[in-house]
């Protein structure tokens, strides 16, 4: 039989009543102090505003982003051909878009699945130039390099890390010195982040601005190629050329057309006003004192012309500017070259602030146009650790060292390593050669050893041909460098 609880009646206690004498103390330790005063210094608005508050772009932030995006798009019209300006306008519109604030996951995911699709689209065009692959380039360094979908391009690492981390890094900088494009997208991006005042995804106002940018150039770009503005004529002209002639063209008219105002201007407004100024100025010797003499000074401030002069000044200065641009076209055929040439030398332009980059760019049309390669060589120091990485690696193919020859072969290959970080390259053959070794790290693989060395070797192209898209598609950008530059990947450095 089952033993049967027996019933308690339990009685309830009172709350405890506070005793009067119990105090709470504030003790304002090192921490608390400096928090106090740090708080203090900062403007009330900023102290008493809420987080949501403070993670609110200004007018003038969202100005700010919407000009440097404004600013990226213009240039990369300039530089890239008209099927890659295409890909990067989809690009930034869907990558901008998917790293800004969105509040559910299912719509994170839409926007992630729409960048992925448009850098895909990217690594299915044909690089017309070096900024195109440039461009393509940087991508490979942003997936590579695990950084946020809209970057910027920055590897984390201290200079005793792995060799991938140095040779992308020296990758980053090499890029942002040789692309304007590369260059403005590190500065948009950086200043995006550091506006939101977040590290997951920009806020709604600074992320709109570069999407909305993005979208408005998409609906221009879709305008122009209906109406065949892209279409171009090029009988006589190299395929591989079409970009670099659209880009001419353009620029062409450009300078054509402000060197046509700036001539109108001196012509209506100039010449004119310094007819009246000489008549009035020739009362007086060429060195008057006209502070001694304020009639004098008033007389001739009645027909002097300073601000006609100033907007003068601006309009020469747009003039030189379209025609430096123009220089540093790469001339898409020999006429386009003889048209460099005979304006550089009628003008006399080597006063201009660029004139050593475009004789460099002059030569390199002539050196393409004469089949002897792309550029100048100035980039002697990165050409001879290249090699020397190269012969090392061939010359200890399938040999067992010696505990002292590996010592110093590994000691070799360190120093050409930090040879190809510290060298920054001014050639196309120069970031070829850093691309190479920094893509034998980044694969890890034992066919890509050879990208380094003979890559029409069948291990290699089998190795190629079975990796993963990036891998393909980072590689694809050093073959299409090469082409451009009129570089043989399986000689150089041989």
């Amino acid at each position: 039989m089952a033993t049967q609880l027996k019933h308690f009646d339990f009685t309830s206690t009172s709350a405890l009543t506070p005793r009067p004498n119990i105090r709470v103390a504030f003790i304002a330790g090192e921490a608390a102090t400096a928090v106090h005063d740090t708080m203090a210094k900062l403007p009330a608005a900023t102290r008493d505003a809420t987080l949501d508050e403070l993670a609110t772009a200004t007018a003038a932030d969202v100005e700010l982003i919407q000009s440097m995006t404004c600013s990226l798009i213009e240039t990369a019209r300039e530089l890239l051909s008209p099927r890659m300006y295409t890909a990067f306008l989809r690009w930034g519109e869907t990558a901008s878009h998917s790293s800004s604030f969105y509040e559910s996951d299912e719509e994170g995911a839409v926007r992630c699945k729409a960048s992925e699709d448009a850098l895909r689209a990217v690594g299915l065009i044909q690089a017309e130039n070096a900024h195109d692959m440039m461009f393509r380039a940087l991508l490979a360094g942003i997936e590579a390099g695990d950084c946020s979908g809209f970057g910027p391009f920055e590897i984390e690492g201290s200079e005793n890390g792995f060799p991938l981390e140095a040779l992308t890094k020296a990758l980053s900088a090499d890029l942002s010195s040789l692309s304007p494009v590369a260059d403005l997208f590190e500065a948009l991006s950086k200043r995006a982040w550091a506006l939101s005042n977040a590290t997951s995804s920009f806020s709604l106002p600074i992320g709109t601005a570069i999407t909305s940018a993005f979208s408005f150039a998409r609906g221009e770009d879709s305008i122009e190629r209906n109406l065949g503005i892209a279409v171009v004529n090029m009988d006589g002209y190299n395929p591989f050329m079409r970009g670099p002639l659209i880009q001419w063209q353009r620029a062409y008219d450009r300078f054509v057309d402000a060197q046509a105002e700036a001539d109108r201007y001196h012509a209506d407004v100039i010449t004119p006003a310094h007819a009246r100024f000489m008549p009035v100025r020739e009362k007086w010797p060429a060195n008057y004192d006209f502070s001694s003499d304020s009639a004098a000074s008033l007389e001739l401030d009645t027909v002097d012309y300073p601000d006609e002069e100033e907007r003068y000044d601006e309009l020469c200065a747009a003039a030189y500017e379209a025609k430096e641009r123009l220089y540093l076209i790469p001339a898409p055929g020999a006429g386009e070259l003889a048209i460099k040439l005979k304006l550089f030398s009628k003008d006399g332009d080597r006063h201009l602030c660029r004139a050593d980059e475009i004789l460099q760019q002059i030569t390199c049309d002539a050196r393409r146009f004469g089949r002897h390669g792309a550029f100048l060589q100035t980039d002697t120091a990165v050409l001879d650790a290249y090699q020397t990485r190269r012969c090392e690696f061939e010359a200890t193919v399938g040999v067992d060292l010696s505990a002292a020859q590996e010592t110093t072969h590994f000691s070799r290959i360190d120093a050409a390593d930090m040879a190809l970080l510290s060298g920054r390259a001014s050639t196309i053959e120069g970031v070829i050669a850093k691309l190479r070794v920094a893509f034998l790290h980044q694969t890890g693989e034992a066919w890509s050893d050879l990208a380094i060395s003979n890559i029409t070797n069948p291990v290699f192209s089998d190795g190629l041909r079975l990796s993963d898209m990036y891998t393909r598609m980072a590689w694809g950008a050093i073959e299409d460098l090469a082409r451009i530059g009129g570089v043989n990947l399986a000689e150089q450095g041989a």
